[in-house]
């Protein structure tokens, strides 16, 4: 299934920005072009319900009910990728040389 690709990417992704958050539209513009966005944040959710990433929500200055939505990477999401810890539900990518 092409969501479990998307949830490895996503983690790989994440761990190559390193320990900054990233903001979710930005995620959902690095992947558009083969996702929808809503299988995006269906991912996003998967991952942040399992502990993979930290969710965030920022409520905006000047906007009472505006939020923005950070993610960053987790020690569990790195296990994972690293092979420490299995989840059939997220599709690892191959390491690149």
């Amino acid at each position: 299934m092409r969501l479990f690709v998307l949830r490895g990417e996503i983690l790989d992704y994440l761990r190559l920005i390193g320990d900054r958050t990233v903001d979710e539209l930005e995620i959902i513009h690095v992947f558009y072009q083969e996702y929808r966005d809503t299988h995006i944040k269906d991912a996003l959710f998967y991952l942040s319900d399992k502990g993979y990433i930290d969710k965030k929500e920022i409520s905006l200055n000047n906007h009472r009910y505006k939020k923005k939505t950070t993610y960053r990477i987790t020690a569990k999401g790195i296990d994972l990728l690293d092979g420490l810890i299995n989840d059939t539900g997220v599709a690892i990518p191959d390491e690149k040389n």
